[in-house]
């Protein structure tokens, strides 16, 4: 396990156990066997932690959409299977997700950081999607889909009999059903 990969074990042990505003950053680089040096080499701060600094997920939902830009499909069930590509990430992690959900859901400051975290992700997809698409269609497609995302991930939480991937389908559908096509 990478130094980094420890530190993000070792703090969010510490954090469920302790709390987050309880924890400090010595703690976290003590558990995790390594200098604070170290850790301020891999994270600004211990909130970094706990969030994906170089929107990975926003990379990854981008990526696709842009290898199947080539595809007739709309630009929101698009960035849907941009999503539903990628969800294993969140399924092989399981445990891990859980826990930083409920860490971020304790702390109000977390919280914010996470909501700024979303509109990076929309931006990335709005990016992607602007290549084929208007610039207004991409971008009310990619929050819709960002929407799609996380109440599927919710929904996805409290519920582990149903994968993430089936989740953002069937919100996906209910969203297709209810508003898309309706007469």
């Amino acid at each position: 396990m990478k130094s980094k990969e420890k530190l993000q074990a070792a703090a969010v042990k510490l954090f469920m156990e302790k709390g987050y505003e309880n924890t400090t950053v010595q703690e976290i680089a003590s558990l995790a066997g390594v200098t604070e040096r170290t850790f301020f080499r891999q994270f600004k701060d211990k909130s970094d932690v706990l969030f994906d600094t170089n929107n990975e997920l926003g990379q990854w939902v981008a990526a696709f959409i842009t290898d199947n830009l080539n595809i007739e499909t709309k630009p929101l069930k698009l960035a849907v299977e941009g999503f539903v590509s990628n969800s294993e990430f969140f399924e092989s992690s399981r445990e891990r997700v859980l826990a930083r959900n409920q860490i971020i859901q304790s702390n109000s400051d977390l919280q914010e950081r996470e909501l700024l975290k979303g509109q990076v992700l929309i931006a990335s997809i709005t990016s992607s999607l602007s290549a084929k698409y208007d610039s207004n269609l991409s971008e009310l497609a990619a929050r819709f889909a960002v929407e799609i995302f996380h109440m599927a991930y919710n929904k996805w939480m409290t519920n582990a009999e149903i994968s993430l991937a089936e989740q953002l389908l069937a919100v996906y559908e209910l969203y297709e059903n209810s508003f898309c096509c309706v007469d």
